[in-house]
């Protein structure tokens, strides 16, 4: 019997009826309780029933509940094969039954329980457990849920797949404090300049043309923009592996994709890229956006990731038509997302009419305002680079070159799709999770 998350216990819970007797072997070792306190990675369990007389029907025993983490599973242990004592029971034909959660003839059930007892699942039931909350976003549809074995489990086993911001305390009440009557006025003339130069005093992340871009506008969220872009031509270069909000778009729409990496470009096609990304290397996508400009392409660049980047960059705008950036995967803005986008042409679209006649949400963009001026670019990367670091040796991963995604030789890709057939994030471990909980735990 195998289990996808860290066992810590199991108490079996068994009702004994008349001269009946029950005996629990856990790896040779008879357990007096029952329980099962931290288990090997596989372990052998024997249960062994007897009583006085076999033909006795007021002497049987019962499994009223199999308590795994306190979650009791008992229906997962119905299908065991039980093995009757022929020799106590001779006239009985079948060697062998469903167990049913019923002992009534002698015998005994021996099966074996193997769980994911490496640290990296402790430390996601333990958090999945211990830090519960009933509002669980973004997930599809239903963000409110109960405290269950279902929902735990699921937490637990997708702890660790895709990407959030750190709930980075300082962050949290600077953001808690603002109050909307400060929030809620139009950007001025020179915030655009103000967000450029901001950036551009980072240690690590250097842009250069930012004035090349004719216009600027605010969104919600980077998608909004690449909404837009994905809609606007017949045909779509992009990676195979991006965020997997791309694909889902794309699902129902009548855009031709090409792989961005292997396919040679069109003349005057349209092609997006991240940068960086998680799966492909920074030079390798500048060379490949150089080769696109050469066919005189389209090009969109999301700087998604660009925040958390554990390396030194610099990008120049002039090959590229648009760019997209948010803060949205360093700070905790999940509930605000503000977002920007520069483009050389002017994009005719709902994003830049609202920031035309200034219909855009202005909270989102006022909060970030106030939040560049007591925050620096390089603050969350330098506030987690160490931490970081040191949780890659404890759980024995492989950093990249975001700095919230590792490798583990025990994560792979999900090819069943259980996410999305678009979904790639599961090719790594987001330590922000990690992050967020670091001294509280074992780590």
């Amino acid at each position: 019997m195998k289990f996808d998350f860290y066992i810590y216990e199991i108490k079996f819970d068994f009702h004994v009826h008349g001269s009946g007797n029950l005996t629990l072997v856990h790896d040779k070792k008879i357990l007096d309780d029952f329980v099962i306190s931290r288990p090997g990675q596989i372990s052998g369990i024997e249960i062994k029933f007897q009583k006085e007389d076999p033909a006795d029907l007021n002497s049987y025993a019962e499994i009223k509940h199999v308590w795994i983490n306190g979650y009791d599973l008992k229906e997962r242990f119905k299908g065991i094969v039980y093995k009757i004592d022929q020799a106590r029971h001779p006239s009985v034909e079948l060697p062998t039954i469903p167990n049913n959660l019923y002992f009534g003839y002698e015998g005994s059930m021996a099966f074996s329980i193997e769980h994911r007892n490496d640290s990296l699942s402790q430390a996601a039931w333990t958090i999945a457990e211990k830090e519960f909350s009933e509002v669980k976003w973004p997930l599809m549809n239903n963000q409110y849920r109960e405290k269950n074995f279902h929902n735990v489990h699921r937490d637990a086993v997708y702890m660790f797949t895709g990407c959030s911001s750190p709930n980075t305390k300082t962050l949290v009440d600077t953001i808690d404090q603002l109050k909307i009557a400060d929030l809620k006025t139009p950007l001025q003339h020179d915030d655009r300049s103000i967000i450029e130069n901001w950036i551009n005093r980072s240690d690590r992340v250097k842009i250069k043309n930012f004035s090349m871009m004719d216009n600027f506008t605010t969104g919600t969220g980077v998608t909004q923009s690449l909404s837009v872009f994905l809609q606007s031509a017949d045909t779509i270069f992009m990676p195979e592996k991006t965020y997997f909000h791309n694909g889902e778009y794309l699902n129902d729409k009548n855009v031709r994709f090409m792989n961005a990496f292997t396919e040679v470009f069109e003349e005057g096609s349209s092609v997006l890229f991240e940068l960086p990304s998680p799966w492909y290397t920074a030079e390798s996508i500048q060379q490949r956006i150089e080769e696109a400009r050469k066919a005189n392409c389209k090009i969109a660049l999301d700087l998604t990731w660009l925040p958390v980047i554990d390396c030194q960059i610099e990008i120049d705008l002039e090959p590229v038509d648009e760019v997209y950036f948010s803060m949205n995967k360093c700070w905790p803005l999940v509930s605000l997302r503000p977002a920007f986008r520069w483009s050389k042409k002017r994009i005719n679209d709902s994003q830049t009419f609202d920031y035309e006649v200034g219909a855009y949400p202005k909270i989102p963009v006022n909060v970030f305002l106030k939040l560049t001026d007591k925050f620096d670019f390089d603050y969350t990367y330098n506030r987690y680079k160490n931490d970081q670091i040191k949780l890659c040796q404890q759980f024995g991963l492989e950093p990249t070159v975001i700095l919230w995604f590792a490798k583990h030789k025990q994560v792979t890709h999900n090819f069943r799709n259980h996410i999305s057939r678009h979904f790639f994030l599961d090719d790594f471990v987001c330590v922000v999770e990690l992050l967020n909980h670091k001294g509280k735990y074992f780590w």
